[in-house]
């Protein structure tokens, strides 16, 4: 067969769309060598196009072995191909050599790390506030109120209990007929000068003035002598609201603590307590009052002194009219504070405008709390409305503390 023939029907093979290109044909041109003239070794070929189509009948000469292998060169590079492309795929890219060689070489492409997300700061944890701090109390705590003398505050020498206070040689000469300056002084104590505060039916309220700090040391004082002198002690609150003999805080009664000797004080709760209705009832969250926080004498104010041998009589000698809107007048009031003082000794600290405060040395136990918070409800249901949100709080808060403390809104 005519090998120029052969070669033009090899080439004209592979410009067919069904052949897979060979890599190799899509480098730049080099200069092509000149083919060699052919020497026939057999006979002449001939000119009839049937016979060059005719296939041969002869063993493959050499020649034919080498078109078999040329046809056979596309196939064998297309698996090279596909493979190159998987190989792109998974991140190995052909390259040429830098040398300019004819053939492709593959370099592996390092796969490239993620770049890592910064981390959100975590945020630091708000410090949480102790359950028990919540409602203690901003002013400095003082020791636990007892019935015993505290000392008495340390002054320079010479200067006398305070500047509101008389010296040693003006003691006698302050003194007023009928004040409690007399037998006070008896029993060890130098007090102030004293002026009448208020006169009803023969009873007299006389009253000095004293500082924060001094008020309550001031009222355990003479509250300890008082078995000796016959005085009971009041903190009165300020001085304004004491004005024309009491006006806006005594009302008028003709024998109210005679009237307080004929109320039953059970009988009386019990009615108040179905008037108030039902109180609001949980899971006790506040924490236990302090035995010494007593709101009047965190201020200035007057400190007032009542000849009594009892504490509980002083709203009905001076009918005290801060919760007349709850209608509890002096009577009653003698009534119920009575009662809670043969129970648990209850002791009259303050009787202000609209605010009345106990000292309770001996306080309901856990099981007789509940019981007795009912009772304080009834007596003053305002303090459901002002800051104790159940019963069980106002028995946890406040009944098993020794500072009671009422206000009526």
């Amino acid at each position: 067969m005519d090998r120029v023939g052969l070669l033009q029907r090899l080439l004209g093979r592979r410009d067919t769309p069904d052949s897979v290109p060979d890599p190799a044909a899509q480098q730049e041109p080099t200069a092509a060598k000149p083919e060699p003239e052919p020497t026939p070794e057999g006979p002449p070929a001939s000119s009839g196009a049937l016979d060059d189509a005719a296939p041969s009948s002869a063993a493959p000469d050499s020649d034919a072995l080498d078109s078999t292998d040329l046809d056979s060169a596309p196939d064998s590079a297309a698996p090279e191909t596909t493979r190159t492309e998987s190989q792109e795929e998974d991140g190995i890219a052909p390259t040429t050599s830098s040398a300019g060689g004819s053939r492709p070489f593959l370099v592996a492409v390092p796969d490239l790390e993620p770049e890592a997300e910064p981390e959100a700061a975590t945020p630091e944890p708000e410090p949480q506030e102790k359950a028990d701090d919540i409602f203690v109390p901003e002013r400095p705590k003082r020791e636990l109120l007892t019935l015993d003398k505290p000392e008495p505050p340390q002054r320079p020498p010479g200067t006398g209990r305070d500047e509101m206070m008389p010296r040693e040689e003006d003691t006698d000469a302050l003194d007023i007929a009928g004040s409690p300056r007399a037998a006070l002084r008896e029993a060890g104590l130098a007090v102030p000068r004293m002026h009448q505060l208020v006169r009803r039916e023969g009873t007299t309220m006389w009253a000095f003035a004293v500082r924060a700090s001094e008020a309550l040391p001031w009222w355990l004082e003479i509250r300890q002598a008082a078995e000796k002198t016959g005085w009971m002690p009041v903190l009165l609150g300020s001085p304004e609201e004491w004005r024309d003999s009491g006006e806006a805080i005594i009302h008028e009664g003709d024998d109210e603590l005679g009237r307080a000797a004929g109320i039953d004080a059970a009988e009386l709760l019990h009615d108040k307590a179905a008037e108030a209705g039902e109180p609001a009832r949980g899971v006790p969250i506040l924490p236990r009052r302090g035995d010494t926080d007593f709101a009047t004498p965190q201020h200035d104010g007057l400190l007032g002194l009542v000849e009594t041998d009892a504490g509980w009589k002083i709203p009905a000698m001076f009918p005290w009219k801060g919760s007349t809107n709850w209608e509890l007048y002096g009577a009653e009031h003698a009534a119920i504070l009575k009662r809670w003082h043969h129970r648990f000794e209850a002791e009259l600290v303050a009787m202000t405008y609209d605010v009345m405060e106990l000292y309770v040395p001996h306080p309901p136990n856990a099981e007789e709390a509940l019981g007795v918070a009912n009772e304080v409800y009834a007596y003053c249901p305002d303090l459901l409305d002002s800051g104790v949100p159940t019963l069980e709080d106002l028995a946890e808060h406040m009944i098993r503390s020794k500072a009671w403390y009422f206000r009526w809104t």
